[in-house]
């Protein structure tokens, strides 16, 4: 009897043990494939073939035209392409790269210990060393580069692209607070994230965030006003006030300076900011829950917390939020998977053992762990997506969503839009709503995975591998491009695309990619391109690059190690209980 009571202890010790590291080691994986999603949306001359169906492009990017970076190519030749398309749409742009960087900050040791702080560093960098290039004077910032709906007009890879591609430009005479606000963030985490391991790289960002955020409050202008083009895909429904309170407390972390952390505090309270997030997410078009958390994060003071607190009680179960009967907090029919995960980032952030299982769950769901078992992370799982919403991967060498039948390449890592109220999903191409990708979307999910990972596993890989078609090493050729500048007061919309406008919910508005807002109703977008007689709807799409080198990078060997010493430690642990069960029962 006691011999069978033991075995069966060491069996069960021995199932956790796995079960444990396999945790570890998937949360590790999947942080790594997500960020792969981005070096997949980069746009400009590639520093590697990392992924080798993506080739260079848009090569002849620049404002002023004919400006030219240190290889030769125009000076906005990089970044990232926004979704699925190839359009760089700066204000998610740069949101996306706030969020890496809080992401970074926040969960740094996890990220190590997965070996990944120099992958996870080039992604933000590649991003901001855009932002940097795009601000151009220090009252003057390039808030778009391709036209909407012409972009939208043609489906196939980014190689093959030969329309022009007007450049966007946000001034004192067209403001652009919004943008120039979610700009300075960014590079305000940015010098923090690289202050230890890039000081003079941190010092540049630190520079540039001050002067844009300058240039934002002292020129204030909502930036869809200055840049009509944007209307139909970005519109700042809720105005610049939250990316005042956002961008103040970024560069009040970045410095210390007092000074912006009462313009933020200032700004908050006049406008009732806190109010705002009850109902919402945070987004790159509404920044009120973020910049109560980020608030109480630097003051400690209570009243931000009940701010965040009430707005993230709204997505617990009872909160007010729909569940879907499988479990997913539903906010929105627009790509519901990147409200939750950026919701869930947020409530690790905040750390309230309240919030913990909430999170857990949500992941969960995302993975897997739902009525149909279907993942939800292109690459992830025995059930996963293998037809998103993108250009490159989808490959067209005809202009046309349905040819080929599935995806080319794929899109490994990313996060697609989600089911509907009722779990119902189908991995459609052609339905953006649903199998949509993002950089915007992705930026949740990173930070949510950086924070799950709790300190442990390794970048082994334990995902499904499966793909639609085998990758080729050599790189597309690459069309070139034509690149236009205009300003943006004076910006073209003969080719802005139609909108249809979703309604999402009735506390939530949608706008361009199916963004909620909190104060406008629903608006939406939808490009039709008429290939071979077949209608081809289209959102928005985003990306950018750049290598940073660092003696002080973790190094693999000593990554490894701690890897392998944690999970050492956990099967010490638990054999341990097996042995003293043992030694009690021979007693």
């Amino acid at each position: 009897m006691k011999l069978k009571l033991i075995s069966t202890l060491l069996i069960i010790s021995l199932i956790l043990t796995g079960s444990m590291i396999s945790a570890a080691d998937d949360y590790c994986s999947l942080l790594e494939k997500s960020l792969l999603f981005y070096k997949a949306n980069r746009a400009g001359r590639l520093p590697d073939d990392d992924i080798p169906w993506r080739g260079d492009t848009t090569l002849n990017d620049a404002y002023p035209s004919g400006a030219k970076d240190a290889n030769g190519d125009g000076n906005l030749s990089g970044g990232y392409f926004d979704a699925g398309d190839g359009v760089k749409f700066v204000f998610p742009m740069a949101y996306s790269m706030t969020m890496l960087g809080w992401g970074y900050i926040e969960f740094e040791s996890n990220i190590n210990a997965c070996g990944l702080g120099k992958m996870y560093r080039d992604t933000i960098k590649y991003g901001t060393d855009w932002l940097i290039a795009a601000h151009v004077s220090e009252n003057e910032m390039v808030g778009q580069v391709g036209n909407g709906g012409a972009d939208h007009a043609f489906w196939g890879p980014p190689e093959a692209m030969t329309m022009a591609r007007p450049v966007y430009v946000l001034s004192t005479s067209a403001p652009g607070t919004e943008v120039a606000m979610e700009a300075a963030s960014a590079l305000a985490a940015a010098s923090i994230v690289f202050k230890s391991s890039d000081p003079s790289y941190a010092s540049t960002c630190l520079s540039h965030a001050k002067q844009l955020y300058s240039f934002g409050y002292n020129y204030q202008g909502v930036y869809s006003d200055s840049i009509p083009d944007a209307k139909a895909f970005y519109q700042s429904y809720s105005g610049y006030n939250d990316e005042i309170a956002w961008g103040g407390t970024w560069l009040y972390k970045a410095t210390g300076d007092s000074t912006y952390l009462n313009q933020a505090k200032s700004i908050y309270a006049s406008k009732y900011i806190g109010s705002w997030g009850v109902g919402q997410a945070h987004s790159w078009e509404n920044k009120a829950i973020g910049s109560s958390l980020l608030l109480f994060k630097v003051t400690g003071d209570s009243t931000y917390s009940t701010d965040f607190e009430k707005a993230m009680n709204y997505w617990l179960p009872g909160g007010g939020i729909t569940y879907t009967p499988g479990g997913l907090a539903w906010l929105a029919q627009w790509g519901p998977n990147r409200y939750t995960m950026t919701m869930t980032m947020l409530a690790k952030i905040y750390g309230s053992s309240k919030y913990t299982s909430f999170a857990q769950n949500q992941m969960n769901y995302i993975l897997g762990q739902n009525p149909n078992s279907q993942s939800f992370v292109v690459g992830y799982g025995p059930n996963h997506p293998i037809n998103p919403h993108h250009r490159a991967a989808h490959h067209s060498t005809t202009n046309d969503i349905n040819n080929p039948v599935n995806n080319v390449y794929l899109l490994t890592g990313a996060l697609v839009g989600g089911p509907d109220q009722s779990d119902k999903y189908q991995d459609l191409r052609t339905d953006y709503i649903a199998n949509e990708v993002a950089c915007d979307y992705q930026a949740g999910f990173v930070g949510t995975l950086a924070a799950l990972v709790s300190g442990s596993g390794s970048t082994s890989s334990s995902s499904s591998t499966s793909s639609t078609s085998s990758s080729t090493s050599s790189k597309p050729t690459t069309s070139s491009t034509s690149s236009t500048s205009s300003s943006s007061s004076t910006s073209s919309t003969s080719s802005s695309s139609t909108s249809s406008n979703p309604t999402t919910s009735s506390t939530s508005s949608t706008s361009d990619n199916g963004s909620t807002s909190s104060i406008s109703s629903s608006s939406g977008t939808s490009d039709s391109t008429t290939s071979s007689g077949v209608t081809t709807n289209d959102n928005v799409g985003r990306d950018d690059v750049s290598i940073s080198s660092n003696p002080s990078d973790e190094q693999s060997s000593a990554n490894s190690l701690m890897n392998e010493l944690n999970q050492i430690f956990v099967i010490v642990i638990s054999n341990s209980l097996v042995v003293f069960t043992f030694i009690y029962f021979l007693i």
